[in-house]
């Protein structure tokens, strides 16, 4: 009936961790922010931190286990839980359809996009997956399952899936089994520190394997594809590829300097979730205050402002439209530093005349869109890209240039 609010179902949250500090920030200060409104909650850490466990399999079957509740939800340990209500959502979701095996906050499908919008670090990434949508694989950071089902058919524990992977292994037995594989919105914060690859491809190798009728098979990590399309032409293609991206690149980073006025030299080709430590290292700030920009108050209303930790500092984020970002645009007060992301050339020419009068850096990458650093030493940030990879067209900025630049920082202030 129109107006009536989404089922829920109270679910069991397991995690394996290792690092008790990460898990208390991060996961602990979400279930615990978010049990008022979902008292039922079961919460489940298991802790690996002796090594006992020698696979994350191992360890979440363990926790399963123990479960009381008929939906298992299975989560990494960085990961702030916006919302226990969603959650169960979810869960009801994945009661409510039998013909789905496997429900998860963000995936990958079959044409390559990203399914289910999450915060990864400190950009927002993926498409909206509701109605639930379809997809070849499940990332491992939070994924749900039906108790039953992961009892009689335990996650992977093999060797090759120790920590990577044994998600989307999962998702291809159940898809192997007829059954689907789908994302559900579940707002959540990934506050990763690290990307770990080692043994990927050997996860990989072991899933093409195991299940040669799904492939190509596309998961956030890469295409899993047969051994005999893994040679000499798919390197080739991937080389094509990546040069049409950096093309591509380079004449949105032409556009973003139009919108402030500036150069397109002075535009940074660089992924932020990958580097943002390294530039508040190299601005030496203490806080980070992170602005994602939505379209709408809508898209913003599930996200609750989050306080986690980085390297020691303190990092906040928010969720707000352009127009209300650019009534509170100021310059960070002195060992604060801005990242706003989520734009795109409107948005720049909407945030134009407060950028103005503030040092700041453009940068843009395929995947992660485009983003603005704001503060004081922000010019320093420049040195962190010096590869022609980085640069639109391969042109690097001739000097230091004025705050209204989009290198963003004057030479007084960048030394």
């Amino acid at each position: 009936m129109t107006g009536t609010q989404p089922r829920r179902a109270p679910v069991s949250i397991v995690c394996v961790f290792n690092d008790l500090d990460v898990r208390t920030t991060c996961l602990d200060a979400s279930v615990d922010a978010g049990r008022a409104e979902a008292p039922q909650t079961e919460y489940l850490p298991v802790d690996n931190r002796d090594g006992r466990f020698t696979s994350a399999g191992a360890a979440l079957n363990d926790g399963a286990r123990r479960a009381r509740h008929d939906v298992v939800v299975l989560v990494h340990q960085d990961v702030y839980l916006h919302s226990l209500v969603a959650l169960e959502e979810a869960a009801a979701a994945l009661l409510d359809d039998p013909g789905t095996g496997l429900l998860g906050a963000v995936g990958i499908t079959s044409s390559d996009t990203v399914a289910g919008v999450v915060r990864d670090r400190v950009v927002m990434i993926g498409a909206p997956s509701s109605p639930s949508v379809p997809v070849d694989s499940l990332d491992e950071v939070l994924f749900l399952v039906e108790r039953d089902r992961v009892l009689d058919q335990p996650l992977s524990e093999h060797p090759d899936l120790a920590w990577h992977a044994y998600a989307v292994e999962y998702g291809a037995r159940v898809r192997s089994q007829g059954l689907r594989v789908r994302t559900h919105d579940v707002v959540l914060t990934h506050n990763s520190m690290t990307t770990n690859l080692d043994r990927l491809a050997e996860a990989h190798a072991h899933v093409a394997r195991t299940y040669p009728d799904l492939l190509p098979l596309h998961t956030t990590c890469g295409v899993v594809r047969a051994s005999a399309h893994r040679g000499r032409w798919s390197t080739a293609w991937r080389r094509r590829h990546g040069v049409a991206t950096w093309a591509r690149e380079s004449f949105v980073a032409a556009r973003l300097a139009r919108s402030t006025g500036g150069s397109a030299r002075d535009v940074v080709l660089g992924d932020i979730r990958l580097d943002v430590d390294d530039a508040l290292d190299v601005v030496d700030a203490d806080r980070l205050d992170v602005v994602n920009v939505v379209a709408s108050r809508a898209d913003a209303q599930p996200w609750r402002p989050v306080s986690v930790t980085r390297r020691g500092r303190d990092v906040s984020a928010v969720v707000a439209t352009v127009d209300d970002l650019a009534r509170t645009l100021a310059a960070p007060e002195p060992g604060r530093t801005l990242l706003v992301t989520g734009l795109d050339e409107s948005a720049l020419r909407v945030l134009a005349p407060a950028l103005r009068a503030l040092p700041h850096l453009v940068g843009h990458a395929q995947d992660t869109g485009s983003w603005v650093l704001v503060g004081a030493t922000v010019g320093r940030v420049r040195a962190l890209w010096p590869a022609r990879r980085n640069a639109p067209f391969g042109l690097r900025p001739r000097h230091a240039t004025s705050p209204g630049s989009s290198a963003g920082a004057p030479a007084e202030l960048a030394r």
